[in-house]
């Protein structure tokens, strides 16, 4: 199939907003965008003026989604993933271990921990672990009889980073990458102070930042939620702005208008409904059900699955749902066990996270949901037919999606269905810095603007 290649002849259809940031021409650039405004397009539009430039994404559905997009001779990368290759330079044979860091920040990998673990009882190098380790490192076979050499060799040539090293290593090294015509950074409002600190690792004549500080949701996982003040700080960009939703009808856009007043769409009759939870509701075979917690999607799944309905949940959620249940798994005989198990290790773990707010919500957020399948599942056995069929739905096709609100980012949909969305005002409540609370709007924000035509709170 051939790549469709847009080229500045090609550019058709934009508005005077999106015109104005593919004009522009200052050094420094600030684009902030509401929900589907286009902003993609219009980076897209404005890569064609450059022949070589570097578009820097949050993750690697957004790389999967604007690579076919972009002009010859450009580049689209996650941050971790171009760090890497600088790192790679350096040190060729490098090995990833994101769990290289403990939770308190503190590594737990170093060469002599690898050194002892290739030694047998008296001493010497165990044949059978260092063929493993050859294995691992891709360390030819025949170097074993040298092993006890190569193994002091390899613990200065061979390098174990995290992806916090990725960055890390160029920032301290004062490492330079190849220069660019221009850097293009998407989602900007989620970038970790580490990110920012890494872009003077880019030689390049311009860079442009788009974002919307009202889509700032990843402060529990290190982003700064004052990322765009920061970026406005240290780079003094000129700003432009897209106010215009392409996505969401203007009946939809009133539900957000407390959070964000400026947004507004030429798209109309959409549909806003409002249904009563504790009912059944007849999901269609295409939409997005979306919560602001896992527990709420865990009681649907369950529910589907017994009523034999098709849908998707994200594989990874479902991992980490299957290790909590191990957990508790452990010597129970019936449900009653299983629930004081839960609530003794949700004690242990409270106590052990020693008031840390972000682990605190994290732990609430994962006994929230093994309660749920609990209070749902009438025996032991039934939980495990229903872990099972669930793993079935980790890799469907079903386009009826459960999701949480951050698995939602970025994405829309036609139809969508709300669960709860009371529950952003009630952790608002709890909240106790400004920030903290402005995340819990965003995520009502990015809830509701992923709608296409129908918005539906189940409440």
């Amino acid at each position: 199939m051939k790549k469709f290649m847009l080229t500045p002849n090609t550019i058709t259809n934009l508005t005077s907003q999106q015109q104005a940031v593919v004009d522009s021409i200052e050094p420094t650039v600030l684009v902030n965008a509401v929900a589907g405004s286009g902003k993609t397009a219009t980076l897209m539009y404005l890569a064609t003026k450059y022949k070589r430039g570097i578009y820097l994404a949050f993750n690697k559905a957004i790389v999967k989604d604007v690579v076919p997009k972009l002009p010859l001779g450009w580049t689209c990368k996650t941050f971790n993933a171009f760090g890497l290759g600088m790192v790679k330079e350096h040190y060729p044979y490098v090995r990833v271990d994101f769990n290289k860091y403990n939770k308190n920040g503190h590594m737990h990998f170093n060469s002599s921990a690898l050194a002892v673990k290739h030694m047998s009882m008296n001493g010497n190098v165990s044949y059978e672990s260092w063929k493993d380790t050859c294995d691992r490192f891709r360390i030819g076979y025949h170097y074993i009889d040298d092993a006890q050499d190569l193994l002091v060799e390899g613990q200065e040539n061979t390098r174990v980073i995290s992806g916090e090293d990725m960055l890390q290593y160029p920032i301290d090294n004062g490492w330079k990458s190849e220069e660019y015509d221009i850097v293009l950074i998407d989602e900007c409002q989620d970038l970790n102070p580490q990110q920012i600190a890494f872009l003077s690792c880019i030689p390049t004549k311009r860079i442009v930042f788009v974002g919307d500080a009202n889509q700032a949701i990843y402060g529990f996982r290190g982003s700064d939620p004052f990322a765009i003040e920061k970026i406005k700080e240290d780079y003094v960009p000129v700003e432009y702005e897209l106010t215009e939703s392409f996505r969401c009808p203007q009946e939809i856009l009133t539900t957000v208008k407390h959070i964000v007043p400026n947004i507004f769409s030429k798209k109309i009759n959409g549909v806003i409904e409002s249904l009563d939870g504790n009912r059944d509701i007849d999901f269609p075979d295409e939409c997005f059900i979306i919560s602001r917690t896992n527990s709420n999607l865990v009681k649907l799944a369950y529910k589907f699955i017994q009523d034999n309905l098709h849908f998707s949940i994200g594989g990874t959620f479902i991992a980490q749902l299957k290790r909590d249940l191990n957990k508790v798994f452990r010597g129970s005989t019936s449900l009653s066990e299983m629930r004081e198990n839960i609530v003794g290790q949700y004690e242990r773990e409270i106590t052990k996270a020693k008031g840390n707010k972000w682990s605190v919500s994290s732990i609430e957020n994962k006994y929230d949901s093994l309660l749920a399948i609990i209070n749902v599942a009438t025996s032991i056995e039934d939980i495990n037919v229903f872990v099972k069929n669930l793993a079935i739905h980790s890799d469907s096709a079903s386009c009826r999606k459960l999701m949480t609100i951050h698995a939602a980012k970025g994405l829309e949909c036609p139809t969508v269905y709300f669960i709860k969305p009371d529950m952003c005002a009630y952790f608002r409540e709890k909240s106790e810095s400004q920030w903290e609370k402005q995340q819990e709007d965003n995520l009502y924000y990015v809830a509701c603007t992923r709608a296409l035509q129908t918005l539906t709170f189940v409440k």
